[in-house]
C-alpha cells in the first residue's frame, strides 16, 4: 500500500473522539456522537472525486471498457460512484455541500461524454437471444437494421436509467434545478456524412423521466430492454429509483404505478425464482422466456445479479429483499472467497464479489460486510494515490478469471476496485433506503453549512448540523498537500443570534454578526458568513453553536 500525506490521517481522526466535550446550557456536544468519515471512507471519497475531475476523455484507472455490454463499462463506474458519493454526503457529511455537488455535476458531464454512450449506434443494430450454460448469448442481426443513435429514446435502459437516477439524486440532494432547464442534457454525435452538422439530441430532466416512464407503460410494465431483446431486472431498478425522486421534486406520480406493476411482473413471471431465491439472468424477449442465472461456473445463480438487483430493489420493497438475502447469503458466502487454486471462476468473479458486498451493506449485514472488506484489504491490493484509496484492477481483468495459487479471487475489475468496495464501506446500512424514503425537507437548504474549503489541503471528515442544539459540528484533517494553516467558511448562521465557538473541546469565545469578532482566527464576512482559520497539524474539531 502506498501512503502519501494522508498516511497521518488515521492517527488524526482517532484523536477526534478523544477531545473534551464542548459544553453549553444545552449539555455536552461531543463530536463522537455524530457521524463522520473514517480514514478509509475519506480515501474512497477522494478517489471517486479524483476520477470525476479527470479531464474529459481521460479514463485513467478505469480500464479499457468505454461503454456497452460489459459491467466495467464507464457508465457503471460513473453511476455507482455517484450513488456512493451521494450516500457519503447524505449520511456522513450532510453539512458539506459544494464538494459533493460539483462532483455530482462532473459525473453527470462524464456520463454524457460521447465515449460513454456512442456504443448504442452500433449495439442498436443487433438483438440478443438465449444463452447457453456458459452464459454465451445468441446475437441476431440483419443488414437492413439501421439502429439509432439517441441513447435514451428507446431501450438501452442500462444507460438512460442510470442517467435518470443520477440527475434525480442531484436535484434531490442539493436542490439544484439546472437539469430542469431545456436542453441541459445535450448529446452530440459527429456528423454522419461529410459536410453535415453534428447530430444534437436535447433532453432535460422532465423529458428524460417522461421518455422512460412511457417505455414502462408501452412494455405493459414487463420492463425496458437493455440490449434489444433482453430485459434485466436489475437494470430496471435504476429508472424506478430515478422516478421516485423525480416525483418527490416535481409533484408527479410516475413511480407508484411503476413499482406496483413491475412488482407484479417480477412475481408473476418469476424474474426472481421462488424456488432458488435468485434473480434471473435476463428475459429473452424474442422467445418470451426467462433465462435463469446459472452457468457452469455458478450452477446456483449469479451473486452479481442478486447483489445488483437487491441493493436497488431494497429501496422500494425492503422486507422482500431482506427475506431473499437471508437465502442468498448462504448460497454465496463464504464459498466465493476461496476454492481450488487456479480454478476458473468465470467472467463474473469480480462482479460477484463487488455487487454482493454492496447488497450486504444495504440490508445491514455488517458482519458479512466486515468480512468482505477485510478480504478486499488483504487480497485486492489497496492503494493510496493522490489522497484517494482504491483497489487497482488486474491488468488481465478481461481475460483471466482463474483463482490465484492459494485459491483466492485474483480478478479485480475496475468497477469493483474503483467504486463497489467503496460504496460498501460508505453504506451505514439501509443507506439507499433512507436516502429515498426520508428525503430532505426544505429546512435542510436553510440550515448552516460549511464551504470554501481548500480541497487539496484539507479533508472535511465531519460536517453535521444539529437542529435540536442549533450547533454545527465540523472536523478538518490534513489533505494530500501539506499546509500549516487553512480556512473554511460557515454560511446561513442565524444573524440575529450570538454563536459560541469551540475548538477541540475548548471554548474560544462568542461572536455576533452585529459586531467585530474578538475571537482569534474568526472573521465575519460582509455577506454574513463566518470564516474560520485553523492550523492543520492534525485533525481539529469545531463546534459553532447558537447561544440559546
Amino acid at each position: 500500500m502506498r501512503h502519501g500525506a494522508l498516511s497521518v490521517l488515521a492517527l488524526c481522526l482517532a484523536l477526534v473522539g478523544a477531545q473534551p466535550a464542548a459544553h453549553s446550557e444545552r449539555g455536552a456536544i461531543l463530536a463522537a456522537d455524530y457521524p463522520g468519515l473514517s480514514t478509509e471512507e475519506m480515501g474512497h471519497v477522494r478517489h471517486m472525486i479524483n476520477l470525476a475531475n479527470q479531464l474529459d476523455g481521460d479514463w485513467s484507472l478505469m480500464g479499457n471498457t468505454p461503454g456497452g455490454d460489459s459491467f466495467d463499462a464507464y457508465q457503471f463506474q460513473i453511476a455507482f460512484a455517484t450513488y456512493a458519493l451521494s450516500m457519503a454526503q447524505y449520511h456522513k457529511v450532510p453539512a458539506h455541500r459544494d464538494l459533493y455537488l460539483e462532483a455530482s455535476s462532473r459525473l453527470i458531464e462524464k456520463m454524457m461524454h460521447r465515449d460513454v454512450w456512442q456504443y448504442w449506434a452500433r449495439m442498436s443494430q443487433q438483438e440478443i437471444g438465449g444463452a447457453d450454460q456458459d452464459g454465451n448469448r445468441a446475437v441476431y442481426r440483419d443488414d437492413s437494421w439501421e439502429g439509432w443513435i439517441d441513447p435514451n429514446i428507446k431501450s438501452n435502459i442500462m444507460y438512460s436509467g442510470h442517467l435518470l437516477q443520477m440527475v434525480s439524486l442531484h436535484e434531490s440532494l442539493f436542490g439544484d434545478h439546472r437539469y430542469d432547464e431545456p436542453g441541459s442534457l445535450s448529446f452530440v454525435f459527429p456528423a454522419i456524412e461529410y459536410g453535415d452538422e453534428p447530430l444534437r439530441m436535447n433532453y432535460d430532466h422532465e423529458r428524460l423521466a417522461t421518455v422512460i416512464y412511457d417505455q414502462f407503460v408501452a412494455s405493459d410494465f414487463l420492463g425496458i430492454e437493455c440490449e434489444l431483446g433482453a430485459i434485466y431486472t436489475e437494470c430496471n431498478q435504476h429508472p424506478t429509483l430515478g422516478l421516485i425522486q423525480y416525483d418527490q421534486t416535481h409533484g408527479t406520480d410516475y413511480s407508484a404505478e411503476v413499482q406496483r406493476e413491475f412488482s407484479k411482473t417480477i412475481h408473476e413471471r418469476e424474474f426472481i425464482s421462488p424456488e432458488t431465491h435468485t434473480t434471473m439472468f435476463y428475459l429473452d424477449v424474442r422467445a418470451d422466456k426467462v433465462i435463469p442465472a446459472a452457468t457452469k461456473w455458478s450452477p446456483i445463480g449469479m451473486a452479481w445479479s442478486d447483489g445488483w438487483n437487491g441493493q436497488a430493489h431494497h429501496v422500494w420493497d425492503r422486507q422482500y429483499i431482506k427475506d431473499l438475502y437471508s437465502h442468498q447469503v448462504k448460497l454465496y458466502i463464504p464459498g466465493m472467497f476461496r476454492g481450488e487454486p487456479g480454478s476458473d471462476m468465470g467472467w463474473t468473479s469480480s462482479f460477484d464479489f463487488g455487487w454482493f458486498a454492496v447488497l450486504a451493506a444495504e440490508v445491514g449485514d455488517m458482519k458479512t460486510v466486515a468480512t468482505m472488506l477485510e478480504y478486499a484489504d488483504e487480497h485486492f491490493g489497496p492503494t493510496w494515490r493522490d489522497g484517494g484509496l482504491y483497489y487497482p484492477h488486474t491488468p488481465d481483468y478481461r481475460e483471466n478469471y482463474n483463482r490465484d495459487e492459494n485459491g483466492f479471487i485474483h480478478n479485480i475489475s475496475p468497477v469493483t476496485g474503483n467504486v463497489l468496495v467503496a460504496m460498501t464501506r460508505l453504506n451505514p446500512g439501509d443507506g439507499l433506503w433512507t436516502l429515498y424514503n426520508k428525503p430532505r425537507d426544505e429546512r435542510y437548504f436553510s440550515d448552516p453549512f460549511v464551504s470554501d474549503v481548500e480541497y487539496i489541503e484539507a479533508n472535511v471528515t465531519q460536517a453535521v448540523y444539529d437542529r435540536d442544539k442549533a450547533a454545527l459540528i465540523v472536523t478538518l484533517a490534513p489533505g494530500p498537500v501539506a499546509t500549516d494553516t487553512t480556512t473554511f467558511t460557515v454560511y446561513q448562521l442565524d444573524a440575529s443570534m450570538s454563536h459560541e465557538i469551540h475548538k477541540d473541546g475548548r471554548y474560544l469565545g462568542t461572536v455576533n454578526s452585529g459586531s467585530k469578532s474578538n475571537v482569534a482566527g474568526v472573521t465575519w464576512n460582509s455577506d454574513g458568513s463566518l470564516m474560520i482559520s485553523t492550523e492543520l497539524d492534525g485533525a481539529h474539531n469545531f463546534v459553532i453553536a447558537a447561544d440559546l
